[in-house]
């Protein structure tokens, strides 16, 4: 890798990260320490260091330690269900059928919040611990200080002098050996640190003895009391190390030393107990191990393990740089050097915080200060968890998948008692707005906010399978769809047009009929986006049943009700509806745009296939308008991008990267939300190839001709589009590689190199004045594509795994 390349993967600074005081502890919104501190994790454990000089800051988090909630009830209560609500569920529909809008005794909203409502506490993710080490150093004295992050290595640095003195720490969270390791070096001087340890938790034993100091904790209380260990480890080599009364470890005129932290809670993903982690046990084994292997073998491992993962794809965008500490790059405006490493940054970002977990990164990733975050730093399912992990697929980090898959198994299990003791279901499982660690599903406490998340959860779970074509995996959570579909199955509704719609549902987390019924009038019935999704969730399950050669009579019922469902619509405007009900409003800018999931994630409006709806689209992305939230910024990103509009596309990335952006690059919501960096990233990848087309008709000559189409004009009306039933023999058509749909004017030279296409492949694409170049598609293993570029549809091209497809582009002069 040249100087250039390995530089859009660094964070650099010349000063530390401000001091985590006690009121940015208390109030998230302000600034400092999370926004300035430079994060390091293994998916699992997660630590943000500040680079201090007086006194170095590390913070510590377990994406496993929740509080404030319920653990280890019944398998029926766990879930957070209201026991029983079932026999109040057709009474609730009743409302809905007399369409009683507002927020009035007998409405909608009142009446779900009554009789369908959790009652059970949602909790919030804590923070872990933190470890102090002083230096006896003033910033007065020093010269010459940089801290910087290394995103290809997972390595954080902190260097400076004093006098003829040069000092050097070196930080990371190691995968291989779960661990976090640290290592201070002092040329032509020694040092004198002192290393403590504390929590905003109880605290229930803080003993150090030799070079070993241990914390014991306990979060929250009761029924969700989480235990916790973490040991502290220092190497001073053959300098003095003391143990002091309280607890920390003194260490005098040293060398060098190297400090090896490691830490557990008590929390297994066993439903309903969540409990059973051996936490001290594991903690003394782990880091002993750990010492025993060595910085330097702790290291080399890291090093390699990061980046063969970093390197398997990166963005290289041409311009000249600026060399601007990061935090003057961001405050200097937009730059296509900004945009290149945000995109590298926010691959390490998903690496960091999903891997090693049995749960999924959360609204902050891994990385949480406060008792009282914002949002909960929760599982959002109406859009935030699954924009955590669209980029795991096209950007290649598959790798980071697997704690989402683990999640899902948990709240399949919860699920099946939401449905039962909440509508009355008896097959399948149902989840509702929001999740934590324990594996609640539940409607949301408030009945403003109901809504299913299943289709939109399990859309994840189907696309791993098409871009790594891995049979086995398919077969791994096929329980998980299919218990999906078989609860929309009973719980879709005939409406007054006979057509099948979900109800309780809202369109997230939109309001309509704003002048009569006020800005909370939210809950309805038939969302758009709900019914896309089930579209989406009932034709990959079709998919799923032939790829595994089975439940024909399921996949039958599929089909039999798909014509059925509420039609998609165009309004009167012009604009896809968001509701069956004409309700849009031109001056609405509500951040969610919902009913666009059709197009992306879903794959289901395209200019090339439904020309209809993407105008319709189109119509509903201007009402929107241009100003955004983080999240909201980084969807549209991708929206745009599908729409062809790489400008477009371009101006909310640029936003996102200048505007939506902290110094230390995560995500400006505000406050802090680690979605934007990761759906940014996904619309880079859109912006740059696309896949989600197949080829239905391999002896078609256009893409309008030979792509599958899931809405057809209906014959009566023809402003709706309903859904079409999908042919078995789509579960084997080749999906169509469309190179650069969207790329930016801004971007007229440039590389990128591993991105992921649906049907097992990776593809390397180069372009010059914005035209493509070459690219090289490589099978992961046998398969089938037709490649769109220029307008142009090839022929079915076929490759055995590891085979190579060169494409150049022959019109370019």
């Amino acid at each position: 890798m040249s100087v250039q390349n390995h530089a859009q993967f660094v964070l650099t600074y010349d000063e530390p990260a401000s001091k985590f005081t006690v009121e940015q502890r208390e109030d998230y919104n302000k600034p400092g320490f999370m926004q300035e501190a430079l994060p390091l994790g293994n998916g699992r454990l997660g630590a943000m260091f500040s680079g201090g000089i007086e006194e170095e800051h590390l913070m510590l988090n377990d994406i496993t330690l929740w509080m404030n909630s319920k653990r280890g009830l019944s398998e029926v209560e766990q879930s957070g269900t209201r026991v029983g609500a079932y026999k109040n569920f057709e009474k609730v529909r009743e409302v809905y059928r007399n369409e009683n809008y507002g927020t009035g005794e007998n409405s909608m909203e009142a009446m779900s919040t009554k009789y369908l409502s959790s009652q059970q506490p949602l909790g919030n993710y804590a923070p872990f611990t933190d470890v102090y080490i002083s230096t006896e150093h003033s910033h007065e004295e020093v010269s010459n200080y940089t801290r910087s992050l290394d995103a290809f290595t997972g390595v954080g640095y902190v260097n400076y002098n004093i006098g003829n003195a040069t000092f050097n720490r070196e930080y990371f969270c190691s995968y291989p050996n779960d661990v976090v390791a640290m290592r201070y070096k002092a040329d032509n001087a020694v040092m004198n640190l002192t290393v403590k340890s504390s929590t905003l938790h109880k605290i229930t034993g803080l003993n150090s003895e030799g070079n070993v100091l241990v914390l014991n904790g306990e979060a929250a209380k009761e029924n969700d009391l989480i235990q916790f260990q973490k040991r502290i480890y220092v190497d001073a080599g053959k300098a003095k190390i003391t143990s002091q009364d309280d607890g920390t470890l003194k260490v005098e005129n040293a060398k060098e030393v190297k400090i090896y932290i490691a830490a557990y809670t008590d929390y297994l993903p066993v439903y309903p107990e969540f409990k059973g982690q051996n936490f001290k046990t594991d903690t003394e084994k782990i880091l002993k191990e750990a010492v025993e292997l060595g910085y330097d073998a702790l290291k080399q491992s890291h090093v390699k393990d990061v980046s063969c993962l970093m390197d398997n794809c990166e963005l290289n965008l041409d311009y000249e740089p600026k060399h601007l500490t990061t935090d003057e790059l961001v405050k200097s405006g937009p730059s296509l050097e900004l945009e290149n490493l945000y995109f590298n940054y926010s691959r390490y970002l998903q690496l960091s915080c999903s891997r090693s977990a049995p749960v999924p990164s959360n609204l902050q990733g891994l990385w949480n200060g406060h008792l009282k975050p914002a949002w909960n730093c929760d599982y959002h399912t109406d859009i935030n968890l699954a924009m955590n992990y669209w980029m795991v697929e096209t950007a290649n980090l598959p790798e980071a998948f697997r704690p989402y898959v683990e999640w899902m198994k948990v709240m399949a299990e919860s699920g099946q008692h939401v449905a039962k003791e909440t509508y009355g279901i008896d097959k399948g499982w149902s989840s509702g707005l929001n999740g934590n660690v324990f594996g609640f599903s539940a409607p949301n406490v408030h009945g403003r906010r109901m809504q299913q998340s299943g289709a939109w959860l399990c859309q994840n779970l189907f696309e791993h399978y098409a871009f790594s074509q891995d049979k086995t995996y398919l077969e791994e959570v096929y329980t998980i769809l299919k218990g999906a579909a078989e609860f929309y199955l009973e719980f879709l509704s005939p409406w007054k047009d006979g057509s099948l719609l979900v109800y309780p549902t809202w369109s997230p987390e939109n309001a309509y009929l704003v002048e009569q019924f006020g800005k909370l009038n939210k809950q309805a019935y038939g969302a758009s986006f709900e019914q896309q999704l089930v579209l989406n969730l009932f034709t990959d399950c079709i998919e799923a049943s032939v790829v595994l050669n089975r439940d024909e009579a399921f996949r039958t019922q599929l089909k039999n009700i798909i014509p059925k469902l509420t039609p998609q619509k165009i309004g009167q405007y012009g604009q896809v509806q968001e509701w069956p009900e004409d309700w849009d409003s031109p001056t609405d800018q509500h951040r969610h745009i919902s009913h666009l999931i059709a197009l992306h994630p879903g794959r289901d409006f395209s200019p090339l296939t439904t020309p209809e709806l993407t105008n319709a689209a189109l119509v509903t992305m201007k009402h929107r308008g241009d100003v955004s939230t983080g999240w909201s910024t980084a969807w549209k990103t991708n929206f745009w991008a599908r729409l062809h509009n790489g400008d477009k596309a371009h101006q909310f990335y640029k936003f996102l990267t200048s505007e939506r952006t902290y110094p230390n690059l995560f995500d400006f919501h505000p406050p802090f939300q680690i979605d934007g960096n990761f759906g940014g990233t996904a619309g880079v990848c859109e912006m740059l190839l696309q896949s989600h087309l197949r080829s239905i008709d391999d002896s078609a000559e256009t893409i309008e001709k030979a792509a599958f189409v899931a809405y057809q004009k209906d014959n009566i009306n023809p402003n709706h589009f309903v859904p079409v039933v999908p042919q078995e023999n789509l579960a084997e058509a080749p999906y169509i590689l469309h190179l650069l749909p969207a790329l930016p004017s801004a971007w007229q030279n440039g590389n990128i190199k591993g991105l992921r296409a649906r049907g097992g492949f990776e593809v390397d694409i180069i372009w010059e004045n914005e035209k493509l170049v070459e690219a090289r598609i490589q099978a992961t293993q046998n398969g089938n594509f037709r490649i769109f570029s220029e307008g142009k549809l090839s022929e079915v091209i076929t490759l055995k795994a590891g085979d190579i497809k060169v494409w150049k582009n022959e019109t370019k002069k």
